[in-house]
């Protein structure tokens, strides 16, 4: 695996504790410089590397909401910082405060961290070797560090090995729960293709025979004919979100924002009639460069999701809004809404809110599927009033790929 490949799946799993980590980050630095030089008094302390490293861990604060699109610099930045603010300071602190228990502890303390945050080992131990050695050199003339006692090196490797075999096997049971739900997913969503090819054929033999007899027949197996084809295309789809297929921009055309909400609609599977009569669009159209089936898709999910809490709250809207100067497509309901402490976890995999029958890969798939057309999603919403959900498309006229075919047919 490429060191970038690592950086990458070590952002993805502490994404959903960058925030926490960094605010504990940026405001517990400067703290602990009061307790230790006034409470507690240290023999050495340093307010100029203290503020370093909370300064470090503010774009750790807005990585989700501003830093996302920049992944493959922040992911550098990542692991440079957690060198910096884990063992780097606190080996530079424990030597420098003649290794005492209080900054020998604060330093198992912060490997713990670091192997909760970093779980890949290899990682875990360069991060490690790496703030140690630069602690080492960079005290080298002001303190006597062959002094260190030996009696805290057995301490120090078991909490490492005993933290890094608990990790991995928290790691192993993770893994094994996801190749289960993907193989599980894959295996449905590749049988329901025999069906609806033989739905298919069905409908090919009743049009030919039939259409003399069946008033309109033809209007209502065109139809049928392409809410099969919707189908294969939601398979495809959903069979490259299980294996994480990557989105060819080969692939993509400048499409109409409107059309595509339009489309999307109109083409929805809804379970009852007057759940149709409930989904609108309005706002002013725009141009946007992407693979259109993608974008439906997003759309399918996003609808779907709302008119799942139709049944608890009847009177609820749909309402798909483009936002035109901004490039943003806004999928709003008046449903019951989402709980704060649910919204950072809303795009995480097999994550579900309050939402039963959920396998938790929709909003993920929206997730990853907008960021690889290089815009985003994120979502507001309030307890008993709204959830809205905004895609932010970028401007394709700054896209590489030469806009040449619009497309009105979707």
């Amino acid at each position: 695996m490429k060191i970038t490949e690592r950086f990458f799946n070590v952002l993805d799993h502490a994404e959903t504790n960058l925030v926490s980590i960094g605010l504990l980050g940026s405001i517990g630095y400067p703290i602990y410089f009061f307790i230790w030089t006034y409470l507690f008094p240290q023999p050495y302390e340093n307010i100029f590397l203290r503020i370093i490293c909370a300064i470090a861990y503010i774009p750790w604060i807005f990585y989700s909401k501003f830093l996302r699109k920049y992944k493959y610099y922040f992911s550098i930045y990542f692991m440079f910082s957690l060198i910096l603010t884990l063992p780097y300071f606190f080996s530079f602190m424990f030597i420098k405060n003649g290794f005492s228990y209080i900054w020998a502890m604060s330093l198992l303390a912060s490997i713990s961290l670091l192997i909760i945050v970093v779980y890949d080992w290899l990682l875990v131990t360069a991060i490690i070797l790496t703030g140690f050695l630069l602690s080492y050199f960079s005290v080298q003339g002001s303190v006597n560090v062959s002094s260190i006692s030996l009696e805290f090196m057995p301490i120090f490797a078991f909490i490492i090995i005993a933290c890094m075999l608990a990790t991995h096997r928290r790691k192993i049971d993770q893994q094994l729960r996801i190749n289960h739900t993907k193989s599980l997913a894959g295996t449905i969503a590749h049988e329901m293709r025999n069906p609806l090819s033989q739905i298919n054929g069905t409908l090919h033999l009743l049009w030919k025979e039939q259409t003399q007899n069946l008033p309109k027949s033809d209007i209502y197996i065109d139809d049928l004919k392409q809410i099969i084809k919707n189908s294969f295309q939601l398979i495809d789809i959903t069979m490259d979100a299980i294996n994480e297929k990557p989105i060819k921009k080969s692939d993509f055309k400048v499409i109409s924002a409107l059309d595509i909400c339009t489309n999307a609609i109109s083409e929805y599977a809804y379970k009852e009639l007057e759940h149709r009569n409930k989904v609108s669009v309005t706002g002013s159209d725009f141009k946007i460069l992407a693979d259109p089936v993608s974008v439906k898709y997003i759309l399918y999910n996003l609808i779907g999701n709302a008119l799942y809490y139709v049944q608890t709250n009847p009177k609820s809207n749909i309402v798909v809004t483009l936002h035109k100067d901004q490039r943003k497509i806004e999928v709003r309901d008046t449903g019951p809404g989402i709980a704060p402490e649910s919204l950072s976890k809303l795009f995480d995999s097999f994550y579900t809110s309050n939402k039963s029958g959920g396998t938790g890969l929709g909003l993920a798939y929206c997730k990853r599927t907008m960021l690889a057309l290089d815009g985003d999603i994120h979502c507001i919403s309030e307890l008993g009033k709204f959830t809205s959900f905004i895609l932010t498309f970028p401007d394709y006229c700054d896209q590489n790929t030469a806009p040449e075919v619009i497309s009105q047919s979707l």
